[in-house]
């Protein structure tokens, strides 16, 4: 955590559990206890206020996936495999989280909003995991694992009527 903000010393008691726990918790930026703990602390107040916008929660969302986006880039270095699924979940689940934590649904109006939010987040989501669908074989660890999973979908999509056509008169 970078801040110019003056240093208070603050001094307490921490369950031995939460004490190695912390201490083994690998932050980025942070080496010693201190810095882990102002990191921690900094990571608190993000989810306490990260709500008032969306980049700040967004941002946070980010973080909270940082350990497994690390794990999967050893991974695909070391094998050379990569998965474009994974990527786009990696993409959108943040923006989702950060689009309800920065949410403010005072009215009627802003509900919909949110709900337009979410809506246009999930369908580019579905649109890419389709895409993945245009060739036999998706660009994933598993190059089956979409067309195994989206069969209710396309059966679904295909029950839709055009959206140009009116519907049932």
């Amino acid at each position: 955590m970078k801040s110019s903000a003056s240093m208070v010393p603050v001094s307490g008691r921490l369950p031995e559990d939460l004490y190695q726990w912390l201490s083994a918790l690998p932050l980025e930026g942070a080496t010693t206890f201190s810095d882990k703990m102002r990191e921690a602390i900094a990571t608190l107040k993000r989810l306490h206020d990260g709500g008032a916008d969306y980049v700040g929660a967004l941002t946070m969302h980010r973080d909270l996936s940082r350990s497994a986006r690390d794990q999967l880039a050893a991974l695909e270095l070391q094998s050379g495999e990569h998965s474009e699924v994974v990527a786009a979940v990696l993409e959108h689940a943040p923006a989702f989280g950060a689009a309800l934590q920065s949410a403010h649904v005072a009215t009627l109006d802003d509900a919909r909003l949110l709900e337009a939010q979410l809506v246009r987040r999930a369908l580019q989501l579905a649109e890419t995991l389709l895409r993945q669908m245009l060739t036999t074989e998706a660009a994933a660890y598993d190059p089956q694992v979409v067309r195994r999973h989206a069969g209710r979908l396309i059966e679904l999509a295909r029950a839709i009527p055009p959206l140009n056509q009116p519907q049932g008169d």
